[in-house]
């Protein structure tokens, strides 16, 4: 007897780059399954994809209704998974062509099944006088559909879950935090460079957490606690020129400006500072790719505060930064390493998405 194939709708997979791509292709590669024939339909770049990734089942629908459409009559009654974030599949967040799609080919193959993983959700905090209030309002209702077409919701911050049920009514939106889009590539052994601190991300988290940070790091480099800052993500003319601003008063060679890298000198680096910089809070660790990237490196992640909830208890509060002992500072990271293991590796958050879903495939690709 056949069983359903698995198809993921996604954005771009690397690499391109693209958060949400790199979720997709993550959890993929570690499904807890053969999964060579599970298919992969995104938005554009499906050649070079496949031909970087070495997986040839990625195609492409470029954004049109119609193309998704006729993909997803090919691949029938398919067990479905859709990752979500409105800006990925329309300008302003608001893909209302979505939803009627989805509903077609349920109507039209009963026997599929459909998991939506939302990974962003409108705010609703802007003043109705805003072009946002609009967008977001709109984003609302495109999510309360597609909420109500899923068999399966997953999320990632239990903000979300409660956005999921004020927007659609349903209280069964499962939990998943993600994990480190940057995976540690070789054991750590020579001993860390003190002193040395990271922030790591998009441009407009990198300038947000220095910001955050901006007077610690003055004193940190006055009373040498800090000697180099390495900030790392691809480039942004706007959000580069505000953190600029912020880190023109230091010493100079103290800024170390990477830009984007291979994740393979990404891990690197991971591996060989101190301590990396975060404005992850109880509110959105669980979405923050920065901080899970310096816990499963077990790296000492600096946060604003103290917390008392994992994982954020293994954290180094700026107050305690400078004198906290080498003994306590180890000890932190290799809880906050382990509780990643734990909680946060890839490997367990494919074997939680795989007992929501059937993994099993078929042989043939679509075509």
């Amino acid at each position: 007897m056949d069983v359903p194939r698995l198809v993921i709708i996604t954005t771009r997979l690397p690499p391109q780059v693209c958060g949400v791509g790199t979720y997709s292709w993550l959890l993929h590669r570690h499904w807890p399954v053969d999964d060579s024939s599970v298919e992969f339909l995104v938005i554009d770049g499906a050649a070079q994809s496949a031909a970087e990734l070495g997986h040839s089942a990625i195609w492409q629908f470029n954004g049109q209704a119609a193309e998704l459409s006729h993909a997803l009559d090919r691949a029938g009654n398919a067990n479905l998974i859709l990752h979500y974030a409105g800006r990925a599949y329309h300008r302003f967040g608001c893909p209302l062509w979505l939803p009627p799609v989805l509903q077609r080919w349920k109507t039209k193959f009963p026997a599929g099944r459909l998991l939506i993983f939302f990974h962003e959700l409108p705010s609703t905090d802007f003043a109705v006088t805003s072009r946002f209030f609009w967008i977001d309002l709109c984003n609302r209702g495109v999510v309360r559909k597609l909420a109500h077409l899923a068999d399966i919701i997953v999320t990632n911050t239990t903000a979300h879950v409660r956005k999921i049920d004020e927007i659609s009514r349903r209280n069964d939106a499962q939990l998943i935090p993600i994990g480190s889009n940057i995976e540690p590539v070789s054991p750590f052994v020579d001993g860390r460079h003190r002193g040395q601190f990271m922030v790591f991300g998009l441009p407009f988290g990198r300038w947000q957490t220095l910001q955050m940070f901006d007077r610690e790091i003055r004193s940190w480099c006055e009373g040498g606690v800090l000697t180099k800052l390495h900030l790392v993500g691809p480039g942004d003319e706007k959000f580069d020129r505000r953190s600029d601003q912020l880190t023109s008063v230091l010493p100079s060679g103290t800024v170390l400006r990477h830009g984007f890298l291979p994740s393979s000198a990404v891990s690197d680096l991971l591996r060989r500072v101190q301590f990396g910089l975060t404005n992850a809070s109880p509110e959105n660790w669980s979405k923050s790719s920065a901080f899970m990237a310096f816990a499963a490196h077990g790296c000492a992640v600096v946060g604003k505060t103290a917390f008392q909830s994992e994982p954020l208890r293994y954290t180094v509060s700026t107050e305690e930064l400078p004198t906290i002992s080498e003994v306590d500072l180890v000890r932190r990271q290799r809880m906050l390493k382990q509780w990643y293991a734990e909680n946060a590796d890839w490997a367990v958050i494919a074997r939680r998405m795989s007992a929501l879903i059937p993994v099993r495939v078929q042989q043939e690709p679509v075509t």
